[in-house]
């Protein structure tokens, strides 16, 4: 007769669990949201990446269930958006003031707050992290203060004042050296404060600066619906484009595809990728009635000819609030 005993780890040994993650309702909820995805297919992703849901999405898209357009991340953010022109035209600057609530977006003195810290970016470097600019540089009073007060400090106040959260999240600059800045505040809640803010850098020797507006306008218009990453696609990073490769070479292979196709269908999916992220490939979506399709490339050198001189874009800067950067 033969013994059976129950088996024992050595003494030492690593244990070994086969249990998988333990998924919060809230997180397989913010992948629904993120992706559009089934609850069980984010649930399923989630517990295949150990919860982090950056992962799981690359899972859900790799598996043909999520889209990149999709791919949002979104912050449990209110407040508000905020812009300024310098005075020359020169040189502006957008940020995002946060709270919890709507109502204290809605607060003229978050507002006013919101004003006077966007102007005051402006004499910052436009390169100027967020952190540095809220210990270095000083509004001339705050929301409780008379005398001068750090950018943060005055955040602070700000928060004993409405009794909510408040945060500086982000503050950028945009420069142009010869030819003009335009802005687009789309759902405005007062003078170039809202929820999204476009600014857009046109070089140009046109000599009509105010068609030029025009032309800019138009283009911040598309950018805040378009949502693009990059402005060409050699400004398109290597890290991000390697990553879509393998998702893309992943959808190819769960859709039963032989490996000697996965060249040519990447290829194909990589010049579509850069048709919805890159902003010169992008199809110009504010084109009047019965104008033909033409992409925002296009869209510039037309307007550059109407014109009579050269437009190009320098760079662009897009706030949505509540958007991950």
């Amino acid at each position: 007769t033969v013994a059976f005993q129950r088996w024992k780890p050595l003494a030492g040994a690593p244990s070994r669990s086969f249990s998988k993650p333990t998924i919060s309702a809230q997180t397989v909820k913010k992948l629904r949201d993120q992706t559009g995805s089934p609850m069980m297919d984010c649930k399923r992703a989630l517990e295949e990446s150990n919860g982090d849901v950056s992962t799981a999405l690359d899972f859900l898209r790799k598996k043909g269930m999520a889209s990149a357009a999709k791919k949002e991340s979104r912050r449990s953010a209110d407040g508000l958006i905020a812009f300024h022109i310098a005075q020359d035209g020169k040189n502006a600057t957008i940020i995002e003031l946060n709270s919890e609530t709507d109502f204290v977006a809605k607060n003229p003195t978050f507002q006013k707050l919101a004003g006077a810290i966007v102007t005051l970016r402006a004499q910052a470097p436009t390169n100027l992290d967020v952190e540095s600019f809220k210990s270095d540089f000083q509004l001339a009073s705050g929301p409780k203060s008379e005398s001068a007060v750090s950018v943060g400090d005055a955040v602070k106040e700000m928060v004993a004042t409405v009794g909510e959260n408040c945060q500086l999240r982000r503050a950028a600059g945009i420069e142009v050296k010869e030819g003009i800045i335009a802005k687009y505040m789309h759902t405005p809640m007062g003078t170039d404060v809202g929820k999204l803010g476009v600014l857009v850098a046109l070089e140009t020797s046109c000599a009509d600066k105010t068609k030029v507006g025009e032309v800019g306008v138009k283009l911040a218009m598309h950018i805040a619906a378009a949502s693009p990453t990059f402005l060409t696609i050699q400004d398109v990073s290597k890290d991000a484009e390697e990553k879509e490769k393998s998702i893309f070479i992943g959808q190819a292979a769960e859709s039963g595809k032989k490996a000697e196709h996965f060249e040519k269908i990447v290829t194909g999916r990589i010049r579509k990728w850069h048709q919805e992220v890159v902003l010169m490939e992008q199809e110009f979506l504010i084109a009047g009635e019965g104008d033909k399709k033409k992409t925002v490339a296009e869209y510039l050198e037309d307007a550059g000819k109407t014109l009579g001189g050269g437009i190009t874009i320098g760079s662009f800067l897009r706030f949505k609030l509540g958007e991950s950067e």
